[in-house]
């Protein structure tokens, strides 16, 4: 293996374009409204050793013209980089570069038949094959452990506007995450109105009030059994000694709970979320209208509009609900 211990990240760069960044069909990033963003992730606890579907499935914004749609001044770059866990050098190992300018939009509307066209907005300088990374070098190999496939483009299943799809095989030497294994969830958009509310309320009722009461005892034995399937994957993912992430997440919690500058877990008004599930069919979490990516586990900052929200995904395995992520 090029790496003992691979960390790797997404770094993203963006402006003037809406999108959902996912890696096998996990959510990393939302942006709904085209304001810049520069971040990096961490993205071991979404990976498998082996392929790995990076998706960008990008969301039409208001535009100048007044109307909605992809930015002719959209500008997205992405990169997926890996370093040694103890190191401090990385190395970039493939590179998505999205310009706007490049599509050709007639009518307000993007021809998506025009396959050339659509790939014409998208750039990269790294291999499309199989490498290896020797001294944080990129060295071609027909045996190599890494490999990338050419994009695939299209008219996308979420929001109808531009998908980008690229197959990356990875080495990782942690194991399968159980998630990928959980019972399957049905989508939103295939509910009926009865078992979209149904599901809500059973979300409510089975997954989020143990942590709202676990909190608001700030019952460390009860934190500490709701974490405990997570901490494990997450001591494997970054490498941690065994036991640690949970001891280091009920640590932080129970602070939480004890900051006198913080209000109390906040109530959740049912009539204000809806219910997210990943594009793998095995993720789900509660959340704002219109803002996948919102938390409902939140403390408010007294006297203040902030909020501190702890970002949580639960998957089911045999009818019974984990928190997993």
């Amino acid at each position: 293996m090029n790496y003992k211990q691979p960390f790797y990240t997404l770094r993203l760069n963006s402006q003037n374009c809406g999108y959902r960044i996912t890696v096998n069909g996990c959510f990393i990033e939302e942006q709904r409204h085209g304001e810049m963003n520069v971040m990096e992730y961490p993205i071991n606890q979404w990976l498998k050793n082996g392929d790995n579907l990076f998706d960008i499935y990008h969301i039409n914004i208001p535009t100048p013209a007044g109307i909605t749609g992809l930015r002719n001044d959209g500008k997205l770059t992405l990169e997926l980089c890996v370093r040694e866990n103890s190191g401090s050098e990385t190395t970039i190992i493939n590179r998505t570069i999205y310009d706007g300018s490049h599509l050709k939009i007639e009518d307000d509307s993007v021809d998506y038949t025009d396959i050339e066209g659509l790939l014409s907005s998208l750039s990269t300088s790294f291999l499309t094959n199989k490498f290896d990374v020797v001294s944080n070098k990129i060295v071609p190999s027909d045996t190599g452990e890494f490999s990338i496939e050419d994009y695939q483009v299209k008219k996308g299943e979420y929001n109808h506007a531009l998908q980008t799809t690229q197959n990356i095989t990875l080495p990782a030497p942690f194991p399968l995450w159980r998630f990928f294994k959980a019972d399957e969830l049905t989508n939103h958009n295939e509910l009926s109105d009865e078992q979209w509310e149904a599901t809500r309320k059973n979300m409510i009722n089975e997954v989020y009030q143990p942590v709202w009461k676990a909190l608001r005892d700030n019952d460390a034995k009860a934190l500490k059994a709701l974490f405990l399937e997570r901490g494990k994957e997450y001591d494997q993912a970054f490498y941690k000694e065994e036991g640690k992430d949970v001891y280091e997440m009920v640590v932080h919690l129970r602070s939480l709970v004890d900051n006198e500058d913080l209000s109390p877990v906040r109530d959740l008004n049912i009539n204000a979320c809806d219910v997210a599930v990943a594009f793998n069919n095995k993720l789900t979490w509660l959340h704002d209208w219109d803002l996948s990516l919102s938390e409902k586990i939140e403390f408010e900052h007294l006297g203040t509009d902030l909020l501190t929200s702890i970002p949580l995904k639960f998957a089911r395995f045999d009818g019974k609900w984990e928190i997993v992520r």
